[in-house]
């Protein structure tokens, strides 16, 4: 058995990989191959010259706590029938994380298919979105103002723009820029799927859908101001003799539940969707800018099986708006595993809900703790919406 990065003569055997563990259509597959498959972000395991597992890390650069971070996105963990069940995930999931951290990289995302497959490797969940499931004739009252035009090169710039301006008040988004875009046009076209850009006064939304039989699923609505996301609205329902049903993806901070004639016949509920982890504990934290002016430090014991730099006790201290970490042979105030900090470092839980996560009893835990991890892990709302 040897855990390595693909040879550039082993696509096909990647494709067969892929072919038989994910029931992607071709045309997606070819998309895939041609536009995000890159060897030198494949790791695959080969047996007898035989590659049996393998796994891609596509790069992305995501917005986490008002900082740019180079980020792995875990996709395509595959493993072949016959050896399935010898402990070659967990083999090529430990290498792919001593290659992040060699690389500098100080976190990582995965869109898992089952989460207890990837907790046990410091993955822990961190993104939700709001999933409304409609009747489409709950859209029928909504006004159509302008025009939708259906997404083109020259579209591209509008589009980063849009994505900026709704996205402003999320955290751990991807950053969209030019390139992107290209990427998802041809992406969405690979699967059949469409991109709609909403005029009215210049270009103020778009709309991102495919139609599934007698259900239309909408994976992107982005707007500027409310008229655009009800005419959106109402473009979606014109598809009303197509289309019974309509599915629709959003941010938990999403508007589109304010103006519903009647919420409660829909089906709105929180979808998890993908899961967050800490690389470098001490790179991560030390690049933080905190706004505060408080001076304070305690210890933190650490559990991290599969990145040792990560596991034992940190003095974490904060000064002038700057986090130092620093390994110390010392007792600890309170022991977190690398799940839980991954959570906090995310902004996805709040102190007070890691001490109960973890039966922490908050009335023995000491004020120097909490006050240190209030200052430092703000719980905010955030949203990703990436699927390769």
């Amino acid at each position: 058995m040897k855990i390595r990065y693909a040879k550039e003569n082993e696509t096909d055997s990647i494709i067969e990989m892929w072919n038989y563990c994910f029931n992607d259509g071709q045309s997606f597959v070819d998309y895939y191959f041609n536009n995000k498959y890159k060897r030198g972000n494949t790791v695959v395991l080969d047996e007898g010259d035989e590659i049996v597992s393998s796994l891609q890390l596509n790069q992305y650069k995501i917005k986490l706590n008002n900082k740019i971070y180079d980020t792995s996105y875990v996709v395509g963990v595959s493993t072949f029938p016959q050896v399935r069940g010898r402990g070659y995930m967990k083999n090529i999931m430990k290498f792919s994380l001593k290659e992040l951290y060699k690389k500098g990289q100080l976190v990582s995302i995965l869109m898992p298919i089952d989460y207890r497959l990837y907790r046990k490797y410091g993955y822990e969940h961190c993104y939700d979105q709001l999933e409304y499931n409609l009747d489409i004739e709950d859209l029928r009252r909504f006004k159509l103002k302008g025009k939708l035009h259906k997404v083109e090169k020259k579209h591209i710039g509008d589009l980063v723009e849009i994505n900026n301006l709704f996205l402003k008040n999320v955290n751990g988004n991807v950053i969209r820029d030019d390139s992107y875009y290209e990427n998802i046009i041809k992406e969405i076209k690979s699967e059949d799927g469409h991109m709609y850009i909403y005029e009215e006064d210049g270009y103020q939304g778009y709309i991102t859908y495919f139609l599934n039989g007698e259900n239309m699923f909408v994976r992107d609505l982005f707007y500027k101001n409310v008229d655009a996301l009800k005419s959106m609205l109402k473009f979606i329902y014109n598809h009303n003799t197509q289309c019974k049903k309509v599915t629709i993806s959003a941010p938990i901070n999403d508007k589109i539940r304010f103006i519903l004639d009647n919420p409660k016949t829909c089906d709105i509920k929180i979808k998890p969707f993908m899961m967050g982890r800490v690389v470098n504990l001490k790179g991560y934290l030390e690049s933080l800018y905190i706004e505060s002016n408080k001076k304070i430090d305690a210890n933190l014991y650490i559990e991290d099986e599969f990145i040792s730099e990560n596991s034992g006790v940190f003095n974490i201290s904060l000064k002038n708006n700057k986090i130092k970490v620093n390994k110390v042979e010392e007792n600890h105030d309170v022991m977190f595993n690398i799940n839980t900090i991954t959570q906090l470092a995310f902004s996805y839980i709040d102190t007070e809900e890691a001490l109960i996560l973890n039966d922490i009893d908050k009335t023995s835990t000491k004020e120097n703790v909490i006050e240190l991890f209030k200052t430092i892990f703000i719980k905010k709302d955030n949203y990703i919406n990436e699927y390769i």
